[in-house]
């Protein structure tokens, strides 16, 4: 007869789930699955928990029965089923708010919704905006990138994704913000020995965060155990906070060790208060489990306990058990803590290396793939390989928590659009970003971003009714927000590619709310180019160049130039528009236009106009 390790080790490798969500399951640790399969332990304690394996599992009722005996008890159906309390320790689930709403964090920078619903603003997931500072441009080719103007939008979380090509526009996508749901402080009654030793204070110390200094404090455990039983847990933790903040390259981070224990929430605060720690971790253990709390300034506690299963299994948890979970928690606090402090690159470092670590927690696990997801493209940069990867951490963030849809999707197919610009196959991205976007618009019908950026994505995608979809959302917007230009501006250009009036009105309507947006003036030049109108549209496409140099711009100019007769200077504009995408974007050549713009500048060469009525037609 196989043991109970044994067929835990079978059975759970067949059904493909994990030592984690198998113990959620039953509300145990992680590593009493683990000290079961590996035979440490023989057995689990109730005969309840193998039961709610099997049906995990999905068990046969011979399989059932198998394990139930080499568990040691009575097959099903010899036994009535009696519910008993489980002694291992069961966090309930912390309640959080604001998993659905959008709330930018950043918006006098940007001139973005800026309501946070009187949440506190170092609560919330930071702002990466991808903005587009270009005009509008033509309607059957997916829209160029380019790197200039990107205009920096006064805030270090703050990026933008400049597209426009010989016919786009550029879009502004804004990444997040989102809040990062936080745990409410949750409170585990634990029995205190009747003999326990008075809980001395924690004694006044000189100690003292230095300007810019992570500093991580970590208090004396108080033992209610034997002195041949007593350990030196904030030895333990110290230790393995300065390996972590050795490896992992996390400047101005260190770690003391207080004199003296704390031993309550408002003791805990106040020497944060005193020494302007970035976080704090105290607690206590006795022979039957570990309890440890994280106080971080301006958030709720966080508290775990490692329950022992022997008095001779205490050592384990005190070695490894509880100074990886402190490792974990340290580095989301730290992470949390360069963040606020614009250092992006030195935070995602930190919430990855919390990751790699490998936390059990869904809540943790969670935020840590949504903070990840939000920062990568600000951090990395707009690459297709970073967007990627953004996308598949939001994906598992959504599946571990589901209640936070809201700010997820929004994110997820704000980012799902911004890689869809950047590949040559952009279809399924935009289907995928107009599902996201029209989710969280159903829950937030009154949310400026969300319309803004589904918007963008219609425009993009221009299946069958798109246009006209852009148009309504970019029309709500503009009542929702009468004085933010980019609700004009977006949906001017989509009235272009319509070929419906009205356009100028609104791309003069946004210069009128933002005159110093090069983006307008681009939209302009190109809208009255389509329409056959050069001497109109000659004044802002001189601006647009003017204002981008680049190369990437001068598309539109050369339009212009072809309809005034003159031919040498849309070859030459041409041929700066094409040396920029063979520099700059050789691998997306032709979805940028690259061959349509050889033809063109052989056609002027030959004195030939290849600005037709039908290639305009196309062009929108």
């Amino acid at each position: 007869m196989r043991s109970f390790g044994e067929l835990l080790v079978y059975f759970t490798d067949r059904a493909g789930i994990s030592d984690s969500e198998l113990a959620r399951t039953i509300g145990v640790q992680r590593q009493t699955i683990f000290r079961w399969k590996e035979g440490q332990t023989s057995r689990p304690r109730y005969r309840e928990d193998v039961l709610r394996m099997a049906d995990k599992l999905r068990l046969t009722p011979a399989e059932r029965d198998e394990l139930l005996l080499a568990a040691g008890f009575p097959p099903q159906d010899v036994q009535t089923v009696r519910m008993e309390p489980s002694t291992e320790s069961v966090q309930p689930a912390p309640s959080f708010t604001g998993e659905d709403e959008v709330v930018a964090t950043t918006a006098e920078s940007v001139g973005i919704d800026s309501a946070n619903n009187g949440k506190d603003p170092a609560l919330m997931a930071p702002v990466v905006l991808l903005s587009n500072t270009g005009p509008v441009r033509p309607v059957s080719n997916p829209p160029r990138l380019f790197d200039k103007p990107a205009i920096l939008l006064g805030a270090a979380a703050t990026i933008m994704l400049a597209v426009a090509v010989a016919g786009y526009f550029l879009l502004p996508l804004s990444f997040g913000p989102s809040p990062i749901a936080t745990p409410t402080p949750v409170s585990l009654e634990l029995s205190v020995p009747t003999n326990a030793p008075a809980q001395p204070s924690a004694t006044p110390t000189p100690i003292l965060a230095a300007p810019g200094e992570k500093l991580l404090l970590v208090a004396p455990f108080v033992g209610y155990t034997s002195e041949e039983l007593r350990y030196n847990v904030a030895g333990r933790i110290e230790e393995a906070l300065q390996r972590e903040i050795h490896d992992s390259k996390l400047a101005g981070a260190s770690v003391v060790v207080l004199d003296a224990p704390v031993t309550a929430q408002l003791q805990a605060r106040s020497v944060l208060s005193a020494t302007q720690a970035s976080a704090l971790i105290w607690g206590e253990y006795d022979a039957g489990r570990v309890r440890a709390n994280v106080t971080v300034p301006g958030e709720g506690e966080t508290d775990w306990v490692n329950p022992v299963e022997s008095p001779s299994k205490l050592s384990v948890v005190i070695n490894e058990d509880v100074p990886n979970a402190a490792r974990i928690l340290a580095l989301f606090s730290l992470g949390r803590a360069y963040r606020q402090e614009g250092d992006l690159a030195t935070a995602l470092r930190a919430f990855e290396q919390a990751l790699a670590l490998k936390p059990q927690e869904a809540t943790m696990v969670a935020s840590l793939h949504f903070y990840i997801g939000t920062m990568l493209p600000t951090v990395r940069g707009l690459e297709p390989n970073v967007l990627a990867d953004a996308i598949d951490h939001f994906t598992e963030a959504l599946a571990l928590k589901p209640e936070w849809a809201g700010n997820i999707l929004y994110n997820r197919g704000t980012t799902y659009l911004g890689h869809g610009l950047l590949s040559m196959d952009e279809r399924v991205d935009l289907d995928a970003a107009v599902a996201d976007l029209s989710t969280v618009v159903k829950r937030q019908p009154q949310g400026v971003l969300p319309l803004l950026n589904r918007g963008i994505a219609y425009y993009q995608r221009r299946a069958e009714g798109d246009v006209a979809a852009a148009i309504a959302d970019f029309s709500h917007v503009i009542n929702l927000a009468p004085e933010d230009y980019r609700g004009y501006y977006h949906r001017g250009l989509a009235k272009i590619r319509a070929g419906a009036d009205g356009w100028s009105e609104d791309l003069l309507k946004a210069k009128a709310l933002n005159p110093k947006e090069p983006s307008i003036d681009n939209g302009l030049c190109w809208g009255y180019a389509l329409d056959g109108e050069a001497q109109a549209a000659l004044p802002y496409c001189e601006a647009a160049v003017a204002a981008d140099p680049t190369g990437s711009s001068f598309d539109s100019r050369a339009i212009v130039y072809g309809d005034l007769g003159r031919s040498a200077d849309a070859v030459a504009d041409l041929k700066q528009y094409v040396l920029w995408v063979q520099s700059e974007h050789p691998d997306l050549y032709a979805k940028y236009h690259g061959p349509e713009a050889e033809t063109w500048i052989t056609a002027l060469e030959a004195g030939e106009n290849p600005f037709t009525a039908e290639v305009r037609a196309a062009l929108r």
